[in-house]
């Protein structure tokens, strides 16, 4: 016996009443397809920009500045009788000064930022090492001693202690977070003449000069920039850079003499 389909007021069938009241499966595949190509259009609008990186040598050509010889009253056993300070290290071949910190003023912060090792700070032969050293604010600083004397690391900024921790011989290593950005001073109280300095930035867009005097700032947006360089002898000054939106962008950097650029 065959069934018939019912009739509604229209005279359609149910069966075309439903068909008309919904999607078919072609129109459902193809909506959802133009959808997706209208995600991925606006993801490739609000993609990053292209970014370079920013390398090149600091110079120091000026007057000769020279080192400082400072008699050693505490432990001299191990440390000596004497400590030589090489304020300014120029390298021979390039000029380069190392030890200069070159950072990017007024960059966007990261959105996020992988965990960072631990910024090592160590008493060794009665200096620290390294001597200048940089990071980022949540950093930890961890401070060492390998020597067989007693260090006193206090590091501050300006009047206010960041940490003042005795280290004895073979002692656990001591570690405190970058709290805030700036310039810290490191001494040892205990020997004097022992001296570094570690500089916290918000962003990770700095770099320290290597013996040759040459640094690199990677992932840098197009454009223009200010550029600063410190360092702890010489002071410090700026400059404007354009970053290129591929590749590297080399520059030459020229310390200005000492002098001047200390008042700045």
């Amino acid at each position: 016996m065959a069934m018939r389909s019912s009739r509604n007021a229209f005279g359609q069938s149910d069966s075309a009443h439903r068909h008309k009241k919904g999607l078919s499966p072609m129109n459902t595949i193809l909506i959802l397809a133009t959808a997706l190509v209208a995600i991925q259009g606006a993801s490739l609008v609000h993609a990053e920009p292209p970014t370079g990186a920013l390398v090149g040598r600091v110079l120091y050509i000026g007057q000769a500045i020279p080192d400082q010889v400072i008699e050693v009253s505490r432990d001299s056993a191990f440390c000596g009788t004497q400590a030589t300070i090489k304020s300014v290290a120029v390298h021979v071949k390039t000029r380069g000064l190392e030890g200069a910190v070159v950072s990017i003023d007024g960059v966007a912060l990261p959105i996020s930022e992988p965990s960072l090792p631990p910024l090592v700070l160590t008493n060794t032969h009665c200096t620290f090492t390294p001597r200048i050293a940089v990071g980022m604010v949540g950093q930890q600083v961890e401070i060492r001693n390998d020597d067989p004397v007693m260090h006193n690391t206090h590091i501050s900024m300006g009047p206010r202690t960041f940490v003042n921790v005795a280290m004895i011989p073979s002692s656990r290593p001591v570690g405190k977070p970058l709290k805030q950005p700036g310039i810290y001073t490191v001494k040892c109280d205990a020997h004097k003449f022992m001296q570094a300095h570690v500089l916290a930035f918000a962003h990770p867009f700095f770099s320290v000069t290597d013996e040759t005097g040459a640094f690199r700032i990677p992932n840098l947006s197009a454009g223009e920039h200010q550029v600063t360089i410190w360092h702890d002898t010489l002071g410090a000054f700026q400059q404007t850079v354009t970053v290129s939106a591929q590749g590297e962008t080399s520059i030459t950097l020229e310390y200005p003499n000492h002098a001047d650029a200390r008042k700045k």
